[in-house]
């Protein structure tokens, strides 16, 4: 996804969101025809197949996009109508509302989900095998697609999902809080290159500050945060994720245990406690998105990803910032990572020649065209790559990023591997486990849920 969220309920939240997805259909009969999306036009042509969509995403500008594509593609298509559906979701990789929904026989049509996911799901039976749909393409959608999106909506050889987006990772910063701390920003401009991690932490703590209270009312940086999290750490230090020939992961890895030292000690130096103080009053759990802390100042710079460009535009339009490389660990070579979300038909859809007719033009080039313009996010479908309509400015540069991206193995158990390394992460940040420890707990934890289905193809 894009931006990655970390709320955590209580299991009774998890009842709740059970409960909800039994009741959606009886709760959207009382609702607008258009759901809580805007889908154009209110019900649709008389005997038209309507296909529902669910989205967990209620970021603002995602949300509008999606509006956007179902409007266009309910027009240009009278014999179907999309009705789109917000269903919040538990945070993380919970899909706890759709699971319900899908096995009581009310799902949704089309889903977007976390494309590094979609391997688990579709392990698991969650999904429809989308092969009898794309065997009947004109052209290979294989070579339409960027390679490693393609190859992320496959499950032994068959795909169960269509790529929509895809993104590229910099680092963010505030030239008007360096200036203030007497530090030249032309020190962060990408002409120069990636600087190292030890040269971010020095410019990161020089612009930390305190209140009378020694409590932080500004941060420079925090490499726990957003896009600063394990899987960019454990890419910078090198590490594999996984063992094929073995079939193993590989959480205690040397370069993952040096990236979970890396945030270890960064939360030690800045005392662990103060940091959680600061992230409460700052970054609290559920926060309007308008409410982000580098928008007002908070926080000097922060890792994100393209998207972050349109959020900017939004909420925090006079901003003074610059984009550049991700620290690295040593070197001169710049890298980043990349993800992406797609569109699934769950099992048991009611209508899937209809939502695959949907999910072809909302992640084919129609769909995707209007995705990028209003999300900043990318394009998968390649040729789009090359349309210079689509980018400009900031946006040119993360774009150009994409030569050096890498992506995260896709597994049947990627979703609880993420899960189990944000549970270490957290451990970590909060200084009450080693890495290694920390790490070692994911090892024991996913390993065995992996075995069933080794070797992975």
């Amino acid at each position: 996804m894009s931006i990655r969220r970390h709320s955590h309920r209580p299991s009774a939240a998890l009842a709740l969101l059970a409960l909800l997805a039994l009741l959606l259909p009886l709760l959207l009969t009382a609702c607008d025809a258009n759901g809580l999306f805007s889908t154009g036009t209110a019900g649709g042509a008389t005997g038209s197949t309507q296909v529902v969509y669910w989205s967990a995403d209620t970021t603002p500008i995602d949300v509008q996009a999606v509006d956007d594509i179902i409007a266009a593609f309910n027009k240009s298509h009278p014999d179907i109508h999309v009705k789109g559906i917000v269903v919040p979701s538990n945070g993380g990789n919970d899909l706890t509302a759709l699971m319900t929904a899908a096995r009581g026989g009310t799902g949704p049509d089309v889903y977007l989900l976390d494309r590094f996911t979609v391997n688990q799901q579709a392990a698991i039976g969650l999904l429809e095998d989308l092969q009898p749909f794309v065997s009947k393409e004109k052209a290979d959608l294989s070579t339409q697609y960027l390679p490693f999106a393609w190859k992320e909506t496959l499950f032994q050889g068959h795909p169960y999902a269509l790529p929509l987006d895809t993104d590229a990772r910099g680092l963010y910063y505030n030239k008007d809080l360096l200036r203030q701390a007497g530090i030249n920003p032309a020190v962060l401009d990408p002409s120069r290159g990636p600087m190292t991690l030890d040269q971010l932490k020095r410019i990161a703590f020089r612009l930390n500050q305190t209140d009378a209270h020694r409590i932080y009312s500004r941060v420079g940086f925090l490499p726990f945060e957003d896009q600063a999290f394990h899987t960019t750490w454990g890419i910078d230090f090198g590490a594999t994720f996984f063992d094929r020939a073995a079939c193993q992961i590989t959480p205690t890895e040397p370069a993952m245990v040096q990236a979970f030292a890396f945030m270890y000690d960064w939360a030690k130096d800045m005392n662990a406690s103060k940091v959680q103080t600061y992230l409460g009053s700052y970054l609290p759990a559920n926060a309007p998105p308008n409410q982000y802390p580098f928008y007002s100042g908070q926080l000097a710079m922060t890792l994100s990803g393209d998207w972050f460009i349109s959020n900017i535009q939004e909420y925090a339009p006079k901003l003074n910032y610059g984009i550049t490389y991700i620290p690295v660990v040593r070197g001169h070579t710049p890298f980043t990572w990349s993800g992406g979300f797609s569109l699934v038909i769950p099992q048991g859809a009611a209508h899937p020649a209809a939502a695959y007719r949907f999910m072809r033009f909302m992640a084919g080039p129609e769909g995707q065209r209007i995705y990028t313009r209003v999300t900043t996010h990318m394009p998968t479908w390649k040729a789009l790559l090359t349309d210079n309509s689509l980018f400009s400015g900031r946006h040119v540069f993360l774009k150009n990023m994409l030569r050096y991206a890498r992506s995260r193995p896709s597994l049947p158990v990627g979703a609880q591997l993420s899960d189990e390394f944000d549970t270490a992460q957290q451990k970590v940040v909060l200084n009450v486990a080693t890495p290694l420890q920390a790490l070692q707990t994911v090892y024991k934890r996913v390993q065995p849920q992996l075995q069933q289905y080794c070797p992975v193809m």
